[in-house]
């Protein structure tokens, strides 16, 4: 989940080197190219089936060349895309990561593309792909799967407790429920919980959460401010949370990779990237809950994706947007989610994705359509994410919280109004 700063970069009106027709006569096929970064060997194979399947689809009328960026190091993919922008040598359709969505947007690297889909083909992805693909009302990325955070727990450790987690929503776990399974199983060289996947992305990715099921968030709706919000009384306290577990060392701040597969974390915060590994430890008896929420709070869940859209350098963006239409449509999406083990983006998806219908996925399911929020939807993301990372593996080291989130919230403004402020 790397991103990009791409402020202020601008690319409206720019011609595309990279895009050709094959000519402009009628009746010429209209020759398209899509970047995407290189992925696990089953996901690329997805991809490479769909564009083929689109190219005999659509034989004679569009023909979709695909370019495999190699991810050498987190940013080489996002690299390359500010080189392009800078030499206009964007391609027809671009794969991006689901926080960079606004900051493309924002910079006219990427078209919107309401025009292109009905209300009933965008009322089939969930809600949270919306909300991620949306900058100031209109749609310009639709993702290619989704994602979700749940809490997974040892049944072997449960049930040496005598507790039974929530496999009902209404009765999912609070904050404080949580924090007593903690106590409780907290022992003999076991932490409570494993919830450091990494001390960058994943910080604002997971625990985003805490405040939005406090009722506020991290910055505003409109993404402008962060004044008030990540520093509100209801983050405050949710950073709080954080601290006081960090404090009563109930999980490990620097984790081994896995550490609750090998049964020393009686519960992970994690994702359904996780799972195809559990296979590995025969021993692991696993389940799956919902996402702690705050007592009497909104119940909500972690979400995201990578997404597709259309280059403001193509010279068919019609045409490019039938490419995005068919690599995030039913089929597409459910042919990913089969293949990557990851939940689907369309709810139609999910009708042959009938392992969701029973638990443990049901759990997943649940979230992902009914509860997911994406992360802030503001171009200025790149900062925000980077700063509140910041403040919070800070905070649960014993940094002052209220101090490090107001840091959070002068800094992010700073850019804001240096970079994106009408």
């Amino acid at each position: 989940m790397a991103v990009s700063l791409l402020a202020g970069c601008s690319s409206g009106g720019i011609q595309n080197a990279n895009s050709s027709s094959g000519g402009q006569g009628e009746g010429s096929v209209v020759e398209l190219t899509i970047w995407r970064p290189q992925a696990s060997e089953v996901e690329d194979n997805v991809y490479v089936k769909r564009i083929e399947e689109f190219n005999q689809a659509n034989k004679g009328k569009i023909q979709v060349k695909m370019e495999v960026i190699t991810r050498g190091n987190s940013f080489a993919y996002e690299d390359k895309i500010n080189a392009a922008v800078a030499s206009h040598t964007l391609p027809d359709v671009l794969a991006m990561d689901g926080p960079n969505i606004a900051n493309y947007a924002a910079s006219e690297i990427i078209i919107p593309l309401d025009e292109y889909f009905s209300k009933e083909d965008l009322d089939d992805f969930v809600p949270s792909i919306l909300q991620q693909g949306s900058y100031q009302g209109k749609f310009y990325a639709p993702g290619l799967n989704e994602s979700s955070v749940v809490l997974f727990y040892n049944k072997k450790i449960m049930a040496e407790h005598g507790i039974t987690p929530p496999d009902k929503i209404e009765n999912a776990w609070t904050w404080d429920d949580w924090y007593d399974v903690m106590k409780k199983t907290s022992k003999d060289g076991v932490f409570g919980t494993n919830m450091i996947n990494d001390k960058g992305e994943w910080m604002t990715y997971a625990f985003e959460q805490l405040w939005i099921s406090g009722g506020t968030d991290i910055v505003n709706k409109e993404g402008t401010t962060a004044e008030g919000f990540v520093n509100s009384p209801q983050g405050v306290e949710a950073a709080k949370f954080l601290q006081k577990l960090a404090n009563e060392k109930l999980f490990n701040i620097d984790p081994k990779p896995t550490e609750f597969e090998e049964g020393k974390a009686a519960t992970k915060l994690g994702g359904p990237w996780n799972i195809p590994g559990f296979k590995n430890y025969p021993d692991l008896d696993w389940g799956i809950t919902y996402f702690p929420k705050k007592p009497g709070g909104t119940q909500t869940a972690p979400s995201g994706s990578w997404a597709v859209g259309v280059s403001a350098d193509s010279k068919h963006p019609k045409e490019a947007a039938e490419v995005v239409k068919w690599l995030t449509n039913k089929d597409s999406s459910t042919q990913l989610a089969q293949a990557i083990s990851m939940p689907a983006s369309r709810k139609s998806a999910f009708e042959s994705l009938t392992e969701y219908d029973e638990l443990p996925l049901r759990i997943i399911k649940e979230q992902v359509t009914g509860v997911s929020h994406a992360r802030p939807v503001t171009p200025a993301y790149p900062v925000l994410t980077q700063k509140f990372a910041e403040a919070l593996t800070d905070i649960m080291v014993g940094a002052d919280v209220k101090k490090s989130l107001d840091n959070v919230a002068s800094t992010y403004d700073e850019e804001y109004k240096r970079n994106f402020a009408e």
